[in-house]
């Protein structure tokens, strides 16, 4: 998945893994995955990993200007255990529960956010030739006046902001609290047949022999890039269809937790 300069993807070590274009990444139980993350961006950044709802990558992963790097371990001294799929439903990883309880189970989000370019000495003035004079003519054109925009009444428009210069985040809509929801409106639980047996999370097995060097970085921009993947037991069937685009940026939705 990629959004902007950043991508985020699940690669197997060993087994195959397929992301579909809902954002769910279909995986066997016992496969050993790595985070391949990737900085398409003429800037440095940092990118915060959460499994499950936990973080793995403490103060957070630094990737160099147009580099990419695979992650296959927590970033912690203590653990060297690889990231490795288990089915829901195992108490001996996700406690009494057995993940059921977890809406974050199967999620990996990644979020980015860059270096912000440090600020140039100021630079003395050159001397240069004077602009050229700027042709009266130009400045004489007349400009016809914007006729005035009617005002926006009746029904029809209630309800809606937008404007010449709007964006697709401040265009909204609502909608009277008496009124019943549309259709394409109610939650509706997915149906994700049979490309997609129940949920999954991570666990650690083997050893990962990964290493990581400690660097100073500066001012990092407050808004983050944030994508989301959903990590699932997916049949045999699904994992050799072809893997196709992702088409929407919402979160991947969690399987129904089963007894």
């Amino acid at each position: 998945m990629r959004v902007g300069d950043f991508a985020l993807e699940l690669v197997g070590r060993e087994s195959e893994l397929r992301e579909q274009d809902s954002g769910h990444v279909l995986a066997r139980p016992g496969a050993v995955y790595g985070i391949r993350v990737r900085n398409f961006g003429p800037l440095r950044c940092v990118v915060a990993i959460e499994i499950d709802g936990k973080s793995v990558t403490a103060g957070g992963l630094v990737l160099r200007p147009y580099a990419v790097t695979t992650l296959e371990r927590p970033i912690d001294d203590g653990e060297h255990g690889r990231f490795t799929v288990v089915a829901e439903g195992d108490e001996r990883v996700f406690g009494p529960d057995g993940g059921r309880d977890n809406p974050d189970l199967g999620l990996i989000e990644g979020s980015f956010r860059r270096e912000l370019p440090r600020a140039e000495p100021p630079r003395p003035l050159m001397p240069s030739e004077p602009f050229p004079a700027i042709p009266s003519r130009i400045l004489d054109i007349p400009f016809a006046p914007r006729p005035a925009r009617p005002p926006r009444e009746g029904p029809q428009n209630r309800g809606v902001v937008a404007d010449a210069d709007f964006s697709l985040s401040s265009v909204q809509a609502f909608h009277s609290p008496s009124a019943p929801p549309r259709p394409e409106e109610r939650v509706r639980q997915p149906d994700f047949g049979d490309s997609i047996e129940r949920a999954a999370g991570t666990g650690l097995t083997g050893r990962s022999d990964q290493e990581f060097t400690t660097v100073s970085v500066g001012p990092l921009e407050a808004e983050a890039t944030t994508l989301q993947l959903r990590l699932v037991i997916g049949s045999e069937e699904a994992l050799r269809a072809p893997r196709p685009l992702r088409a929407t940026a919402d979160a991947p939705a969690r399987p129904v937790a089963r007894p």
